[in-house]
């Protein structure tokens, strides 16, 4: 079978197409044969080595598959070969033409939903999903502020944010990002580049600010989004596209009782029952029409590098995908 490789840490020029053996599941797996590949941030921090606990190198990328179950190994209970998954991968990656994935991080997919849909959700509906209410605790009136609302996580938190019953304050770098997020339901889309983009969000809040912060980006964009952080508020630090962190003062917490939280999403769905649980709920708004899975878009498997650059650019939206 065909799959990208990493032989080094690097740039995207590291990942390679090649010929590997298929694999089979061990106990408690599901062999998938793909159909679409999630491409999520943190396999370019993977694939560079910038990752907190790297893979070993030779491996393959990637976290997130949609497909056809082919085989199972002992112990599988819930799937049988035909049955169509979406599968987080753990310690198999998912660039590849057949993916092993563990039974309990495997969920059925509904046949509503397209192979590249079906690759949008895991990790991004999850991650948003678990920012607004397991870790951010957002409640209904509440105004949210979503740093890159058009990506592939943001999009997801405006609508969820919106059917949560959430006044959902939008940021994003361009003209055609901010029409998506507002297309989407943002009461209010902010152009992040404009230096006194705060004051616009405090004007709208009544000098009030955000109550809860979902921030992907780090660095200036996000040191700004603390300038109209509503006392009492949250702010939920889930990646730092752009290579720095967010650094939250004690001041900032202590004279605004204010709280920041760290999600590592992977850790969180640790607890199957709760992936599940949040699984099940997405599948619902999605259901309703209260949630839409954009698609950016699409890269055959042996133009991943291509993708990679593009999402380390951080000229797309929506969700990227690889087609096997």
């Amino acid at each position: 079978m065909r799959a990208i490789v990493c032989r080094r840490y690097g740039g995207p020029q590291v990942m390679q197409i090649e010929e590997v053996p298929r694999p089979e599941p061990a106990e408690g797996e599901v062999l998938i044969q793909s159909e679409a590949i999630g491409v999520n941030f943190v396999d370019t921090m993977r694939r560079s080595g910038r990752h907190p606990a790297p893979p070993p190198v030779p491996f393959t990328p990637g976290i997130e598959v949609c497909g056809r179950v082919v085989a199972v190994g002992a112990g599988v209970t819930r799937f049988r070969p035909g049955e169509r998954v979406i599968g987080r991968c753990i310690t198999h990656g998912s660039y590849a033409e057949f993916v092993v994935t563990e039974e309990r991080f495997t969920v059925p997919c509904p046949e509503t939903l397209s192979a590249e849909e079906a690759a949008a959700l895991f990790v991004n509906g999850q991650t948003a999903c678990h920012a607004l209410i397991t870790v951010g605790q957002v409640r209904s009136g509440e105004s949210v502020l979503v740093t890159a609302a058009a990506g592939g996580v943001g999009s997801c938190a405006v609508q969820i944010a919106k059917a949560l019953g959430a006044r959902v304050i939008a940021t994003a770098s361009t003209d055609e990002k901010r029409r998506l997020a507002e297309s989407l339901g943002a009461d209010m889309v902010v152009d992040y580049t404009r230096e006194n983009w705060p004051e616009l969000v405090l004007a709208a809040t009544g000098g009030r600010g955000a109550d809860l912060i979902l921030d992907s980006v780090g660095g200036a964009t996000a040191r700004a989004s603390l300038n109209c952080w509503a006392p009492g508020g949250r702010v939920v630090i889930y990646g730092k596209a752009s290579g720095e962190p967010l650094t939250v003062t004690s001041d900032q917490l202590l004279f605004g009782n204010r709280t920041a939280y760290g999600l590592a999403v992977g850790t969180v769905i640790e607890n199957e029952e709760v992936m599940r649980a949040a699984m099940q709920r997405l599948e619902e708004w999605i259901a309703t029409g209260a949630l839409r899975l954009l698609i950016g878009k699409r890269y055959p498997l042996a133009d991943a590098a291509q993708a990679h650059r593009n999402l380390e650019g951080r000229t797309t939206h929506g969700k990227l995908v690889l087609l096997p």
